[in-house]
């Protein structure tokens, strides 16, 4: 007769259960609030800021204070459960340690950071081998300008050209 082994927990499930794990080998509190902000965390299907954060914990009938989420948030990032990604000026955005299997396109215009999965760069990085290193994630950014900022300058400069020529007249 085989025995049976402990189930072990897959996906959100794993990521609570190594959270309360962080929490105790830290000597931190298993507050309500930090397990009902993670479970509002792992909602959010791509990047989120803490003004996200707050609007959706807003809806919620559970108050929880702005210093409470800006705390927990950085303990999930120090638990190795999100990770920071720097968007326009001073804004950070979060996303899933879990989920990052994209690439981040950044517009230097406007700041905003669209994700995009490119399945051959992912296979080249994951079969890359580097000496006397091993590689835990990576993190991919590209910079540019995205198409709504394109058109703006464009029209943009057709509008000063014609300012220009209507003011030379």
């Amino acid at each position: 007769m085989r025995s049976k082994k402990a189930r072990e927990p897959q996906g959100d499930e794993a990521i609570v259960e190594a959270f309360n794990e962080y929490l105790s080998v830290n000597k931190k509190r298993k507050t309500p609030e930090r397990f009902r902000i993670l479970d509002k965390v792992l909602s959010f299907p791509k990047l989120f800021t803490i003004e996200d954060l707050k609007l959706a914990m807003n809806d919620e009938t559970f108050p929880v204070s702005q210093s409470t989420l800006y705390y927990t948030v950085d303990l999930l990032v120090e638990a190795n459960i999100l990770r920071c990604i720097n968007t326009s000026g001073n804004a950070t955005a979060f996303e899933r340690v879990d989920q990052v299997k994209h690439i981040h396109l950044k517009c230097e215009e406007c700041g905003k950071v669209k994700l995009v999965k490119d399945p051959n760069f992912m296979a080249y990085m994951n079969a890359r081998k580097f000496a006397a290193f091993t590689t835990r994630y990576y993190n991919l950014t590209v910079y540019g300008t995205c198409n709504d900022c394109v058109r703006r300058l464009k029209r943009e400069q057709r509008e000063r050209k014609i300012a220009k020529k209507q003011s030379t007249k």
